[in-house]
């Protein structure tokens, strides 16, 4: 995990992404509550899946820069990597809208931007937004994950100015409370969607924690399977850990583009954009061709907004 950027990182987030895209093609395809593949096997989509693993991941880098970074510098540099790129994302899903029909005017668009940006009351729907499309008026869906990305941050920077998270003791002290949220039942909406999602980013920070001791071994994984037979959260250890593998075991370079947060935050607002164009597709058509769709606004993201906001110095302090 020291060798720099000679790792996979980078093409697993941009598959995951990808994977998002592919499993939303169903319910934006067929209207909402179809399920979508991977549901009747796991129990989960591929599309929370793939957020989990997103969030993983997430935990996994966040722990190295709450550990080591100012109070300023680390939520300066969290602020432009996903501020920047969401706020022209939501200006282009209210054009998208516009082009399919909607009328929300300018101060109603102008509060749709603002309003998501802020995170934490986020409106997915623009009234007359493709209309016609089985599943109407939703323009943006997967927002609802950037306030649990972001609740997460909190709590590792909070974790790491109390020691905690420095110290093997304090980790294992969070990934068991983690566990134990994901595991209660009857929590308020946006608890119980957090839970999950905090377990992977807990299981992140572990990982971070004795990345210095973690074997990487493909047989582990064989170890590690029979934990299936406990439902999602049992899948998740060795899901994680073979993200692990795949990351660092299996010969890569990172991309210098990355296009990943690109794809997610766009791939719904395009796959809208392209069934009110074309209408009719089947699930598979529509994954297909939102992935080529989707690639040219996730490109001029990061070329235009995404990397020059990153690569501003951020200050010390």
């Amino acid at each position: 995990m020291r060798r720099g950027r000679d790792n996979n990182v980078g093409n697993l987030r941009l598959f995951l992404a990808g994977a998002v895209v592919t499993s939303h093609a169903w319910p934006l395809a067929l209207g909402e509550g179809v399920h979508e593949p991977l549901s009747d096997l796991t129990g989960r989509s591929l599309g929370f899946w793939a957020v989990i693993a997103f969030f993983f991941l997430s935990g996994l880098f966040i722990s190295e820069s709450a550990a080591n970074r100012s109070t300023k510098s680390f939520w300066t540099s969290r602020a432009r990597r996903i501020l920047p790129g969401l706020v022209m994302a939501l200006i282009v899903t209210v054009i998208l809208a516009v082009l399919s029909g909607a009328r929300p005017g300018l101060l109603t668009g102008a509060e749709y931007v603002v309003r998501n940006t802020l995170l934490a009351s986020i409106e997915h729907r623009i009234d007359g937004a493709f209309a016609s499309n089985p599943y109407p008026e939703m323009v943006n869906g997967p927002l609802w994950s950037l306030f649990n990305e972001v609740t997460a941050y909190v709590l590792c920077y909070t974790a790491a100015r109390l020691g905690l998270l420095q110290q093997r003791g304090g980790t294992v002290l969070i990934l068991v409370a983690a566990a134990l949220l994901a595991a209660v039942d009857g929590l308020p909406p946006r608890l119980d969607a957090f839970g999950p999602l905090f377990l992977a980013f807990a299981m992140g920070m572990a990982v971070w924690q004795f990345r210095d001791d973690l074997p990487l071994d493909w047989r582990i994984v064989a170890l590690l399977s029979p934990l299936v037979l406990f439902g999602w959260a049992g899948m998740l250890v060795p899901f994680a850990y073979v993200l692990v593998l795949v990351s660092w075991k299996v010969p890569g370079k990172s991309p210098k583009t990355d296009l990943s947060y690109g794809v997610y935050l766009y791939g719904w607002p395009v796959a809208q954009f392209v069934l009110f164009l074309v209408p009719g597709l089947t699930p598979v058509e529509l994954a297909i061709m939102s992935m080529i769709a989707v690639l040219p606004f996730a490109a001029a993201s990061w070329y235009l907004v995404e990397h020059p906001s990153i690569r501003r110095k951020v200050v010390v302090a």
